[in-house]
């Protein structure tokens, strides 16, 4: 995060200075032709008087964005009062103008008190318009990084609770099979369970993953799934390539997944089907889960799907798209739209 602050840094002050040369160069110009109309010629009507006299006064005050901007910086810090703070601007607008007036003496070969009689406005000026640029910047981006930081720790909050409600889920249906006296399908689902475990208590701090890593891990959990239901349960996978790289927030799928299962084939006394496929489609991802169970009602409205919702609007807003409807012919089919970055 510091690296990429440090590169909107420079790019601002890039930005900035770019701006400035450009005003410069207008500026200049327009010396050269106020010259070419009012002066007596000779020296005054060449480019070299005009850069001579206007430049000057940009290369100070271009100098001057980063400083300014450390200063700001510096002055937030300290959390001062508002007259402390004032008196501490008024201090430093005092030093930069008393710095600015030397510089202008020494290049344009005048005493201090006629350089400053002269130029002082125009610095005020000058300095009132960066401040008031760099305090625009650094602010914003003190609230776009706080805005960020609310919306990671909200992300992580979401995803630390679809753990144990996976694993809730993936213990229960252990649970069942013992309960059913099927032991040899017992343990092979506590075998899977182990390896869903690893990857639930997994310290991985990503807040993205591949489409790819995503469903491999729903496939986990379908893996026990079929343990319990046997061979009423079928899982089909379709990815794109392109889809399988595009990047999804971790855990988004194994909610949905779970609904599936639990509304929509446990619910069914025949065979099921489920259906994971992406692609992508103009600028969005498009994620759909399937099943061929009784369809969407009220018990589908759960917390999962709930978490589901906050988490594509917190990390996309609006860009971000969930729904659960009717399929065709039967069955229910909840649909993720991503954009792509």
């Amino acid at each position: 995060m510091r690296s990429i602050d440090r590169f909107r840094n420079w790019r601002a002050l890039a930005c900035a200075v770019g701006v400035m040369g450009l005003l410069a160069a207008v500026t200049i110009t327009g010396h050269h032709m106020q010259m070419m109309h009012a002066s007596p010629g000779g020296e005054y009507l060449t480019w070299r008087h005009a850069v001579y006299q206007e430049l000057p006064h940009w290369l100070f005050w271009a100098a001057a964005i980063p400083v300014v901007y450390l200063f700001v910086a510096w002055l937030a810090r300290r959390r001062w009062s508002l007259p402390a703070t004032s008196l501490a601007h008024f201090a430093f607008v005092g030093v930069a103008l008393a710095l600015d007036t030397a510089f202008r003496a020494v290049w344009y070969g005048k005493s201090f008190g006629a350089a400053f009689s002269a130029f002082a406005s125009a610095s005020l000026f000058m300095y009132g318009a960066i401040l008031g640029g760099v305090l625009a910047y650094y602010y914003s981006q003190r609230f776009i990084a706080r805005e960020v930081e609310l919306a990671g720790a909200r992300l992580g909050a979401l995803q630390a609770q679809l753990r144990p409600h996976f694993m809730f889920n993936a213990l229960n249906s252990v649970a069942m099979l013992v309960r059913s006296g099927r032991g040899p399908e017992a343990v092979e689902m506590i075998a899977r369970v182990s390896d869903v475990l690893r990857d639930s208590l997994d310290e991985d701090e990503r807040a993205e993953v591949s489409l790819a890593e995503e469903v491999a891990l729903a496939q986990r959990y379908l893996a026990i799934e079929e343990v319990r239901f046997a061979d009423r349960l079928k899982v089909h996978v379709d990815l794109t390539e392109q889809a399988k790289a595009v990047r999804v927030p971790r855990l988004i799928l194994q909610p949905v997944v779970e609904n599936a299962v639990r509304h929509g084939i446990g619910v069914k006394a025949g065979a099921g089907r489920i259906e994971i496929v992406g692609r992508t489609a103009g600028s969005e991802l498009i994620v759909t889960v399937r099943d061929d169970g009784p369809g969407p009602n009220g018990n589908r409205s759960g917390v999962g799907m709930r978490n589901t919702c906050e988490r594509l609007r917190t990390a996309y807003g609006a860009k971000a798209r969930f729904t659960l409807e009717h399929g065709e012919r039967e069955g229910a089919v909840a649909t993720i739209v991503i954009p792509l970055k």
